[in-house]
């Protein structure tokens, strides 16, 4: 089945705005801020002052989108919402390179509303799904778009590399204004040619929806299970890194590996979302939760296997894992979500999904730290992720999916 226009202005968005994710949230912003801050607060006061910026980044986004996602519901403004957003952290993001030599606190600052935005805006792309898709196509169409994101955001990095090797002092202006210009782009078509047709008929407030979701067991579960299974994915992610660094493994083949998950991911994303429409959501999303189980295992054995290559073998093995199903279980919970909940309700049950997609890096650091305190061995903590996954997979298995959700 051929997409529609609107659905490919859809689709252009997650590639524009994943070069954001990959090119400032995670590789540039953190080096540029910590080469200013560094000076003036230290390395370690830096790392915190940038952790508590992110986190309350994500809770303002997350009020945003819980205050706002009634009224765009209410007056089909989504479109008008993500424009703002994408909007603010675009300008953001341009204005940030200009402010090296400026009092670090003016960096976290933009920092702020830079990734507000960035995390607002993905609210409103995501209550998008249900105008523009019927529930049957959501799972394709929602799966395509992730696998595109994990493409798009190679796209300009790329480039940005190439400066950063040729013109190493612009290396932070082509990193933020490429990604600028190309979000910008992307952000166009799905502005100009999607559509909005739920309409909610009155005005909710947080506690209506609070309350909305408790007493409907469905929803309460699902939020429940999907939290569980989301911070140990969150959790993974944070803590690659340092375990590669224990494992000698260079930052120069860390990006490697980076980017070759790029490419792993954009395969099996769309193959989960291809897979979903013969096993069912739910059955492949199990699976993907299966696969993570796994990893968390493998992760266990690489603490006690002694061999240094060997450990490094283990680690690109259980990294090609996270590749194959991080997108997957990602773009089908999205769909799932959308087809139960009430499609006049979108943009306001999907601020209150991404508000738990945000704060997902709870339980996961807490066991990081239970591994550290009696063992030593953050490896361990990542194992002890198994049983929120387990747990996440049996309330999802045990979700009472109406007959026509799969």
């Amino acid at each position: 089945m051929a997409f529609t226009k609107a659905q490919w202005s859809w689709l252009l968005y997650d590639p524009a705005n994943a070069a954001y994710a990959l090119i400032v949230r995670t590789v540039f912003a953190p080096v540029f801020f910590l080469s200013a801050a560094t000076a003036v607060w230290g390395e370690v006061k830096s790392t915190e002052y940038w952790g508590y910026t992110a986190s309350l980044a994500g809770i303002c986004a997350g009020i945003f989108s819980l205050a706002t996602g009634n009224y765009a519901d209410l007056h089909h403004k989504k479109r008008l919402f993500l424009g703002i957003c994408a909007a603010v952290s675009i300008i953001t993001a341009i204005i940030l390179p200009f402010t090296g030599h400026m009092p670090p606190v003016v960096i976290l600052v933009l920092f702020f509303f830079s990734m507000a935005g960035y995390m607002s805006a993905n609210s409103f792309y995501d209550a998008l799904l249900t105008d523009i898709a019927a529930p049957e196509e959501r799972d394709r169409l929602s799966s395509t778009g992730y696998a595109w994101g994990y493409i798009g955001g190679m796209i300009p990095f790329i480039p940005v590399m190439a400066i950063a090797f040729l013109l190493p002092e612009w290396t932070f202006f082509a990193a933020f204004w490429m990604t600028a210009l190309w979000w910008g782009c992307g952000t166009v078509p799905v502005l100009k040619n999607t559509f909005e047709h739920n309409t909610c008929h009155r005005r909710i407030n947080l506690a209506v929806s609070l309350k909305f979701i408790m007493r409907t067991p469905l929803l309460r579960t699902f939020l429940i299970a999907y939290f569980l299974y989301i911070d140990g994915i969150g959790t993974i992610l944070l803590i690659a890194t340092p375990i590669a660094a224990t494992l000698q493994i260079s930052s120069g083949f860390l990006m490697v590996i980076i980017l070759a998950l790029q490419l792993i991911a954009f395969p099996f994303t769309i193959l989960y979302g291809k897979l979903s429409s013969r096993f069912g959501t739910r059955r492949m999303i199990l699976c993907a939760i299966g696969v993570y189980v796994l990893i968390a295992v493998l992760t266990g054995i690489l603490s006690f296997t002694a061999d240094i290559k060997l450990k490094q073998i283990l680690f690109v093995f259980i990294a090609f894992l996270v590749g194959t199903s991080q997108g997957g279980i990602q773009a089908l919970s999205r769909s799932l979500f959308s087809r139960i909940i009430p499609p006049e309700r979108t943009a306001e049950l999907f601020g209150i999904y991404n508000f738990f997609g945000k704060f997902t890096t709870i339980l996961g650091p807490v066991m990081i730290g239970i591994a550290v305190h009696f063992w030593g061995r953050p490896e361990l903590g990542v194992t002890l992720l198994a049983i929120p996954f387990i747990c996440g997979g049996i309330m999802l298995k045990k979700l009472p999916l109406p007959p026509e959700v799969k």
